[in-house]
């Protein structure tokens, strides 16, 4: 463990703990509308810590930038989505994570997806980024590997948020009531989202960053991993639990560390 006086990965640990217990009773009580504002305040509330890494990370400027171009991003692909059916399948959101905007994506759809990519995109730059210069044979294995980490974090959440009745889908789906097409819009998405972090982070990706760019991550698989195994979902749950200690792995524990060093790169 770091001894970084900006690490709080104890912090976040006992955090994890808590949303373990929370998933639990977030499985065995029926949701309904009237706790939509709960669920925008706890998803927001996760998404901190990864943009809080951002920021020191990156800068204001160019922090601000970087999630505010991603929070762009997945609000256009899922109202996409909703309207065309491309690139997920035809689905639609219940009213159980916050008012929709124009009556079609919730305000939150930001909040939780873009620190999943960010922190998808932190652990794929570490094995595929490293040294200079950032050749095109390293851009295809970084965005490879994020579409893979991408894929593995929905294969948790989509069968959850299903069951959960979150969000539902026209068509039936072969996994979990997860829809074939829509693992194919994540691959397609993910692969977007890390052109686009290419792009907007540029050669600041390949040096020194604080490892809590996925500390949300971290406690978003927590959470949802805990609510696939209290709902059966046994499968799901099983993904989350080994992307957990993948992350854990690769980040040397240090899920909460903010300081940008060399030898976390």
């Amino acid at each position: 463990m770091s001894s970084s006086n900006r690490d709080y990965s104890k912090i976040f640990y006992i955090t994890a703990v808590a949303l373990v217990i929370v998933a639990f009773l977030v499985a065995n009580v029926k949701l309904d509308p009237s706790l939509a504002n709960v669920s925008s305040v706890f998803i927001i509330a996760l998404s901190i810590p990864c943009y809080l890494a951002i920021i020191l990370w990156l800068g204001w400027k160019k922090g601000l930038l970087t999630i505010v171009v991603f929070s762009i991003y997945a609000l256009s692909i899922e109202t996409l989505a909703i309207i065309t059916g491309f690139p997920y399948s035809p689905f639609e959101y219940t009213g159980l994570i916050g008012t929709k905007l124009f009556g079609y994506t919730p305000f939150t759809v930001p909040f939780a997806y873009v620190p999943l990519f960010l922190g998808c995109v932190y652990l794929a730059s570490k094995k595929t980024l490293t040294g200079k210069p950032i050749t095109f044979m390293k851009k295809i294995y970084f965005i490879l590997a994020t579409v893979a980490l991408v894929l593995a974090a929905d294969l948790v959440l989509d069968p959850a948020a299903v069951a959960l009745n979150f969000w539902k889908y026209n068509w039936t789906g072969f996994f979990y009531g997860v829809p074939l097409m829509n693992f194919g819009g994540w691959i397609l998405t993910g692969g977007l989202a890390s052109a686009l972090a290419l792009r907007v982070v540029g050669t600041a990706i390949q040096g020194p960053k604080p490892s809590a760019i996925v500390s949300s991550l971290f406690l978003i698989l927590s959470f949802w991993s805990a609510v696939c195994l209290y709902l059966g979902l046994f499968l799901p749950g099983l993904i989350g639990i080994i992307f957990i200690i993948y992350l854990l792995w690769m980040t040397g524990g240090r899920v909460g560390d903010f300081e940008s060093k060399k030898k976390s790169i």
